[in-house]
């Protein structure tokens, strides 16, 4: 036996389908006015003060976008044709930057080291009254002052020539009374050197005046500036033949 059911008047829904489609429609038109008028209470922004009285407000922070643009596509470019018979010749009307020739002016450097001499060495020769410190005879360097070793420079060489002159027996049967000037060389050693007669015609005067120069004691060299320097002196031998 088969079982037939049949819907009532009351429960079939069929017939209110238009009923509940229009009740749908006005609900959502009613959310969506809804959501739009709706008004949110504006957030107070917050102010912080610092112990230097400074404020600090809240910032819109705005993030830029940048439009992206579409990698346009390569223009094919066809290769001109060259006739290898053809040369054409372009004149260059271009103008040169201008150099600087001093930068190539300087020295090469060819790996020879130069060494300069911060001092260079002084080889003049100074004059007596020319250097500031007189040079000093043997035995007169505890003197103090500059004159007064000068004024025993003067003695000490007056005395040598006295003792060291040695008059031969030729000098006394030849020789005649004469005054020679023989001039010399104190190095910056100390060393009597280049002994010459400048003035005298006695042949064996001046050369008995120039073997004893040669055998003076070294001195304490003349200074200029603290340092030794060379010097020439004019040394007067005067003989007298009895």
């Amino acid at each position: 036996m088969s079982l037939k059911i049949r819907k009532t008047a009351k429960a079939d829904l069929e017939n209110k389908r238009p009923l509940f489609l229009i009740l749908g429609l006005v609900l959502s038109l009613s959310a969506a006015y809804t959501a739009l008028e709706w008004t949110v209470s504006e957030r107070p922004l917050m102010v912080v003060e610092d112990d230097g009285g400074y404020y600090i407000e809240e910032e819109d922070w705005v993030v830029p976008i940048t439009q992206r643009a579409m990698p346009s596509k390569p223009i094919a470019q066809q290769s001109a044709k060259v006739n290898p018979n053809i040369i054409t010749i372009v004149p260059n009307t271009a103008s040169l930057p201008a150099i600087d020739l001093s930068l190539f002016s300087g020295v090469i450097d060819d790996g020879i080291v130069e060494i300069i001499d911060p001092d260079p060495i002084d080889n003049d020769i100074y004059k007596f009254t020319a250097v500031e410190s007189r040079p000093v005879f043997q035995g007169c360097e505890s003197l103090v002052t500059d004159d007064e070793r000068f004024v025993c420079f003067q003695q000490q060489l007056l005395k040598f020539v006295g003792k060291n002159f040695e008059v031969s027996d030729a000098m006394m049967m030849f020789s005649n009374a004469e005054k020679v000037f023989v001039e010399f060389i104190i190095e910056k050693d100390g060393r009597v050197l280049q002994a010459k007669v400048v003035r005298g015609e006695d042949e064996l005067i001046s050369e008995e005046a120039i073997r004893m120069v040669k055998s003076l004691p070294k001195f304490t060299p003349a200074k200029i500036n603290g340092k030794p320097v060379r010097m020439s002196y004019i040394l007067p031998v005067n003989v007298k033949l009895q």
